[in-house]
């Protein structure tokens, strides 16, 4: 194909940064990174997450202000995400305050001198564009976004392709600013095995899950507060048949509040930390309940999962769960009793469960990796072509 790298004679330096604002745009950067490393085996991949080693200085000045007012002043973080938006902000944060704070994305760049920068986050697009405006490097820089709605500092002259989850992404960019021509609706990245069928027995037998009794999972996410504990007690006190599940991940605040619940005869309650199981524990489910990451909300598709939505943060989460509850895939809740309730109101009615699994895996894009590797690797392909050799 015109244009396309030569793999054989120069094989690629690929740099995959992100930064680790929940676990999702990790997420989305590894299964990038993976399916690039399948499709050009020769390929030099590396992945940087830029709060990793950040100064404690920008911690403190970009992450911690964000962190106390998701978890304890959610309007103000409302008021402050629909300013940005309003006011066509460019930047999350000032050009010294990344060069300062994160200096050591910048000397990553300069020493291993990449032929394509994948951003996987919204500031770590940033960085790579100042890189690019300072002479820093010429890579070629692909812009993934992981959720249903970005934000005017993704569009950067200095981006050559979009991937975005939908069609409404691609027009908020061209709004913008961006040229509609580097924009392909790709779906979000997400791991093969959510797809493919897991070893579910092997799954069962791990956590000591029954095949009787209806499994429900529960999810936090990465981000911001979470009631996964109220959700599990409300659905312990129905004293109603069902096996609870909750993946707490890196939230030990979650998982110590889970732990001190009492289950029941009739109600079991698994409290599950850090875990590769998630694709085997979503196709034993039959309802998630979750806060609506843009990562989980996908993985939740492809699995053909009926969702509970709660603790949405405003801004990209609350239009995840908008679209998904728009699209009849899932249930949009205001508590944690009420997210309680719809979980047990869709345990005891299967033909609401399977018209919503049907609908889940209509909006699912198992090819969306595939897809944004070959969008990085080609560099002058057309991208509407290449969008539409999806298998789905």
């Amino acid at each position: 194909m015109e244009g396309e790298l030569n793999l054989t004679m120069n094989p690629p330096r690929i740099l995959v940064l992100t930064l680790s604002f929940g676990s999702g745009h990790v997420r989305a950067a590894k299964t990038v990174a993976g399916e690039l490393r399948r499709q050009t085996p020769n390929a030099e991949v590396r992945i940087v997450d830029a709060l990793a080693e950040c100064r404690r200085l920008f911690r403190a000045g970009y992450v911690w202000p964000y962190w106390l007012m998701v978890r304890h002043a959610p309007p103000l973080w409302d008021q402050f995400f629909s300013r940005r938006l309003k006011r066509k902000h460019r930047r999350t944060a000032p050009e010294w305050a990344f060069k300062f704070g994160c200096q050591q994305v910048f000397n990553a760049i300069a020493d291993f001198k990449p032929d394509i920068i994948v951003a996987t986050e919204v500031a770590a697009c940033e960085m790579a564009a100042i890189a690019k405006r300072k002479g820093l490097t010429n890579a070629r820089l692909v812009s993934v976004i992981t959720d249903y709605e970005a934000e005017p500092a993704w569009v950067q002259p200095e981006a050559n392709v979009y991937a975005v989850a939908d069609r409404q992404v691609s027009d908020q960019l061209t709004a913008w600013g961006a040229a509609p021509e580097r924009i392909a609706v790709c779906g979000i990245p997400t791991d093969d095995r959510f797809w493919g069928r897991q070893d579910v027995q092997s799954t069962r037998a791990k956590y000591q899950l029954g095949n009787v009794a209806p499994i429900v999972l529960i999810m936090g996410g990465g981000m911001g507060p979470t009631h996964m504990d109220e959700v599990a007690a409300f659905l312990l006190e129905s004293a109603q048949r069902m096996q609870i599940v909750a993946v707490t991940g890196h939230d030990t605040r979650a998982r110590r509040h889970l732990n001190r619940l009492r289950p029941l005869p009739c109600v079991t309650l698994r409290v599950v930390g850090w875990t590769d199981d998630v694709p085997a524990l979503m196709q034993l489910a039959w309802v998630l309940v979750t806060k609506p990451g843009g990562l989980t909300t996908a993985e939740a598709a492809m699995s053909a999962l009926p969702l509970v939505i709660f603790d949405a943060i405003p801004g990209p989460e609350r239009r995840n769960a908008e679209r998904i509850a728009k699209a009849g895939a899932g249930v949009l809740t205001n508590s944690a009793r009420e997210a309680a309730l719809a979980a047990l109101s869709l345990l005891h009615d299967e033909t609401a469960r399977q018209r919503m699994s049907v609908r889940a895996k209509g909006l699912a894009h198992p090819d969306a990796a595939a897809t944004i590797a070959r969008l990085t690797l080609n560099e002058d392909a057309p991208m509407q072509s290449i969008a539409k050799s999806r298998t789905a």
